[in-house]
Parts: C-alpha cells; structure tokens; sequence
C-alpha cells in the first residue's frame, strides 16, 4: 500500500500520515511550488481548480504494482491542480481517494466512510503560524 497526498493547511497531510503509520509505509508529499497559504493562496488555489488547470507535480516514484491511498483537499468542488497532473500522469485504474473538505455540506454517508472510521480517531490540523 503506498499513501501520497497534497495538503494546503496540513489537514490532509495528517490524515495521510495516519494512514500510513496504518499500513505501515511513509505518507509521500505531492507538491506543485505554488503559494497556496492564507486567503490569497485560497482564492488562488479555487480559480485554478475551476480553471482545471493541472501544474507541474512533484512526487517519489510511484510503485505501479501496490495499491494506492490519496488523499487531498477539496477546492471548488474538484480536485487541486497538483492533484490532477498526478493522476493524470499515473493513470491508474484504481486509486483510493480520501478527499478532505472544512466546508463541506455533504451530510449523506450512504457509500462513504468517514476518515475517523478509517483511521480510528479525530485528525485536527495543525495550526497556521
């Protein structure tokens, strides 16, 4: 099992980090340079999604004989822009998907887990200095 994911305000990346310590591996970062911290980088971040703009990924190697786990943060109803070069570099047929969302009116579970239910505890992310 691999773990990677892209995080703008850390959420993401603790929930990843628990999932890995899960199935012990490491959580790999997905980067893409940007600037996405505070309001701007919010704004910024949600025109670009909209835009479906897909910037350059940075990320390890990905083992195309393992499962994979990513896990994001949802912008504008869709996927970051780093989010979507990676999968459509990768071009996976199967890839568990975690999105994350502070906003979020999704209020039917039918279908879905909460990440609690999958890494067994509350995740809060760390603050913003």
């Amino acid at each position: 099992m691999q773990v990677y994911y892209f995080s703008r305000t850390g959420r993401s990346k603790k929930i990843a980090e628990e999932l890995a310590v899960r199935y012990h591996t490491r959580a790999e970062e997905i980067t893409d340079d940007a600037k996405w911290q505070g309001v701007v980088g919010y704004l910024k971040g949600c025109y670009s999604a909209i835009k479906k703009e897909a910037l350059p990924a940075k990320y390890k190697k990905v083992n195309s004989q393992e499962d994979l786990i990513l896990v994001f943060p949802i912008w504008a109803g869709t996927f970051p822009p780093a989010i979507k070069t990676f999968l459509e570099r990768e071009g996976r047929e199967r890839v568990i998907c975690i999105p994350t969302s502070g906003s979020s009116k999704l209020k039917d579970r039918q279908g879905f887990s909460k990440v609690i239910d999958l890494v067994g505890k509350n995740i809060v992310a760390p603050q913003e200095v």
